[in-house]
């Protein structure tokens, strides 16, 4: 977990091809029962929003800065909305 853009963010995988992204996306579908509601891609990056707990959250991809999940208002994310990020993270630990 890092907070280095003002936002709470997991790193995943650092740079990478985006048909990594798929993968972890398809990983966390099947390993979380993740369903993603809102699919953009803008350039080279790609933001997947999908709700976990009593939040939003993203999977976003970026060429230069590989993989990562946050709260999908990033630094304007509320606390409940940063609790069930926190909640997601620790998910995620008990999986892996």
């Amino acid at each position: 977990m890092q907070t280095k853009n003002g936002y709470p963010e997991v790193v995943l995988a650092a740079q990478c091809e985006s048909s990594y992204f798929y993968t972890t996306a398809d990983w966390l579908r099947h390993e979380i029962g993740i369903s993603f509601c809102n699919k953009e891609k803008q350039d080279n990056v790609i933001y997947w929003q999908f709700y976990f707990g009593a939040g939003i959250a993203v999977l976003k991809y970026d060429p230069s800065t590989g993989i990562s999940l946050c709260p999908a208002r990033f630094g304007n994310a509320t606390i409940e909305e940063k609790a069930a990020f926190k909640m997601l993270t620790d998910t995620l630990r008990i999986i892996n």
